[in-house]
Formats: structure tokens, C-alpha cells, sequence
């Protein structure tokens, strides 16, 4: 599947603070564009606006999928996503929550493909266990398999390193990789260098907006 993602424009304001600031970008089909920038510069408000889960202020968001437009109320459906912000359920086991992602998706995922995701972000040893009794850094390896367990065309990752120790590190490398070799589009928003080094293209964020007073 060949797949377009073009942000134009995209700000967003909180009362007087402009917390992102006419971002302009466009993405095809392989590539991973990194969103970088200090603490505090936007980045997980950019990540929440490119996949529909925050109106944007100005600007626009458009992907299209073998040049037809995907309409922005499917684009939470349709996007993998890894964030702090996104709960997962403690009282499944990986693979049942894998199978019950892919029935919320409307659709089914083939047991073959459960073992190889698990592989990917090397859970396979935790593959019947219960996710209530994992680290936070296992935690996080299924928050990742369930952003790329169904090949979605356009994947956020925004932190996703966070809690990965070096070999978590090496499955996100890995997952990565493979989503690339899908033709999935990956937003990457990161600080870290080594998660840098995975990116085609850099999208640099401004400091913050300092709240704006007004006069007294």
C-alpha cells in the first residue's frame, strides 16, 4: 500500500500559549521522520494532532492511502500508536491482548502473526503470562506490539524508549525496521540520540511559548 502523509500549517494554542507552531512536513511510504525538540516543545501535542486525537488550532493533516484520503474521524482507527498517555489491560495475557486489539480494529489476527510480533519485541517466553505481573519495561513491549501488530500505514511512537533497557531497545530498532519494510509511515518523537539515528528526516520543534499576561 503506497501512503501519503502531508501536515501543513499545524499550530495549536492553549488560551494566550502557543504550544506548536506552523509545522509543515510531508511523508511517504518507508519513511521515519523523528519529531525532536526540548521538553515542553510540543511534541506529544504534534503527535496527538497528526493522529486526530486534538483539533489543531491552525493547519491541517491529510493521509492518503493509494491516493484516496482517509477521512480524519478513521484516522485513530487506522494509525499504531505508543504513548504514556495510552492504557493497556492489566488482566489479559499478550497474546489475548493482541486478539482483542485486532476485534476493536474490526478484523482478526492470525495466531502465526501473534508469535511473530511477540518475537519481534521478545515477549515470546511471556507470551500466556499476565501483563498485571510485568515490569514497566515489558509493559511498554506491548504497548509496542499491539501498535504494529495489525501493519497499520501510519505509526506514532512518541517516548517509546522511555522504560526500554538496551535489549528493548534493540526490539524497537527491530519493529521499526520491519514497519519500514511494510511501507508504514513512522512519526518517531524522541530526545534520544540512539532512537535519532532510526530516523530518514528530522522535524525540529521551537522552544515553548512563554504564557502570555495580560496587563493589570
Amino acid at each position: 500500500m503506497n501512503a501519503l502523509l502531508e501536515v501543513r500549517g499545524l499550530s495549536k494554542r492553549y488560551g494566550g500559549r502557543l504550544v506548536v507552531s506552523d509545522v509543515t512536513f510531508s511523508a511517504g511510504s518507508g519513511k521515519v521522520i523523528g519529531i525532536i525538540g526540548s521538553n515542553g516543545s510540543g511534541k506529544s501535542t504534534l503527535v496527538k494532532m497528526i493522529t486526530a486525537l486534538l483539533r489543531p488550532t491552525d493547519g491541517s493533516v491529510s493521509l492518503a492511502l493509494d491516493g484516496q484520503r482517509v477521512h480524519q474521524s478513521d484516522l485513530p482507527r487506522i494509525c499504531g500508536m505508543v504513548a504514556p498517555y495510552l492504557q493497556i489491560y492489566d488482566e489479559f495475557d499478550p497474546a489475548e491482548h493482541l486478539r482483542l486489539h485486532a476485534q476493536l480494529h474490526g478484523t482478526a489476527i492470525e495466531e502465526d502473526r501473534i508469535d511473530e510480533v511477540l518475537q519481534m519485541v521478545g515477549l515470546e517466553s511471556a507470551k500466556n503470562r499476565i501483563i498485571r505481573s510485568f515490569s514497566s519495561g515489558m509493559r511498554q513491549r506491548v504497548c509496542i506490539a499491539l501498535a504494529i501488530s495489525l501493519r497499520p500505514p501510519l505509526l506514532v511512537l512518541d517516548e517509546p524508549g522511555v522504560t526500554l533497557d538496551e535489549s528493548g531497545r534493540v526490539a524497537l530498532s527491530r519493529c521499526i525496521d520491519a514497519a519500514r519494510r511494510d511501507g508504514t509511515i513512522v512519526i518517531l518523537a524522541t530526545n534520544d540520540e540512539r532512537e535519532r539515528a532510526l530516523c530518514t528526516e528530522l522535524v525540529r520543534l521551537g522552544e515553548p511559548e512563554p504564557q502570555a499576561h495580560g496587563t493589570r
